[in-house]
């Protein structure tokens, strides 16, 4: 008789938790002891995407939209809890997404896009001052994912007119292909700790049209060779390299009906891959912190429709 009410009252627990995760609170998903996931945005009227950790680990940048992703501006949160607010004193006059915050020079970059559907390259100081565009040549007019390279001085860009990864270097200002569309067709990129290979979320090109729902996560080398993470290749998007080089972080929609995402970690080699978050959260751009302990990631919060928040969770890799 003890044993039964004992299980009746862990299954009592787990449903009240999972109802707390739902509901939008800040509870943690009754999962493995490493996925405790918590809310740090949780704003009805608003949608927050693309988290990514400060040099230090202590804020989660973020961008925010209120009028459906007409436009979005930079946030910034704790990365322990708190009150969100605006990067800037003032409204930015692009479009603010898709940013990274560089542990080598204390710079964000993100893509701005102008009124007229124009995407670039944008820099900014962690204080919100000085926002500018960043000129560079050997780019087409819509481009996304600036992601830093360890150095400082590059950055690695998804350009979408030439569906192609490219590399900018801040001193000549001068961009060069990194993927080819012949070979690729390539999405958003990481960049690994040593600098040497790139994750990017891609699919083999054969005369398709890109569709981010069919991308598998690849591997580009020093020397330009290129490897599916997963043979064969099965859907994954938003790679994320952990700060040692020894994991990835990415989300997937495999094996779920409803095209929900869950955040996946696996080893460069393809070993280990494990799903750390529900698909029900639907999670996207999941990012390490800096001491490699947390994942940063945006995720709605309950299976009705409702704005997405910034979630945050621990994460263990053995």
């Amino acid at each position: 008789m003890e044993s039964r009410l004992r299980v009746r009252k862990l299954l009592c627990f787990s449903v009240v938790l999972w109802a707390a995760v739902f509901a939008g609170t800040s509870s943690p998903w009754a999962g493995p002891p490493e996925s405790k996931v918590r809310f740090l945005t949780s704003d009805p009227n608003a949608t927050d995407e693309w988290p990514c950790f400060s040099p230090d680990g202590k804020t989660v940048l973020f961008s925010r939209t209120t009028d459906d992703g007409q436009h979005w501006e930079l946030f910034v949160v704790p990365a322990s809890g708190g009150t969100a607010h605006r990067l800037t004193n003032v409204p930015l006059p692009v479009s603010a997404t898709r940013a990274d915050w560089s542990r080598q020079n204390n710079q964000i970059a993100f893509t701005g896009t102008s009124g007229d559907g124009f995407s670039t390259v944008w820099l900014i100081n962690p204080d919100g001052s000085h926002a500018r565009p960043l000129a560079v040549t050997g780019l087409t007019e819509v481009v996304f994912y600036p992601t830093w390279y360890p150095d400082g001085d590059h950055l690695v860009v998804r350009d979408v007119g030439e569906q192609a990864i490219k590399r900018i270097d801040l001193r000549s200002h001068a961009a060069e292909m990194v993927t080819h569309r012949e070979q690729v067709l390539a999405g958003m990129a990481s960049v690994s700790p040593d600098g040497k290979w790139l994750a990017i979320a891609g699919q083999k090109g054969v005369g398709q049209t890109y569709t981010r729902m069919t991308n598998a996560i690849w591997l580009v080398g020093p020397a330009g060779e290129m490897r599916s993470l997963e043979t064969p290749p099965r859907q994954g998007r938003n790679p994320s390299w952990s700060p040692d080089g020894q994991w990835l972080a990415f989300t997937s929609t495999r094996d779920n009906s409803q095209q929900l995402a869950g955040t996946f970690i696996v080893k460069p080699d393809g070993i280990g891959l494990r799903q750390v978050t529900p698909s029900d959260l639907n999670s996207s751009h999941p990012v390490w912190s800096p001491d490699g302990k947390q994942l940063a990631f945006s995720a709605r919060h309950s299976k009705d429709p409702a704005p997405r928040g910034i979630a945050i969770m621990g994460i263990s890799t053995p």
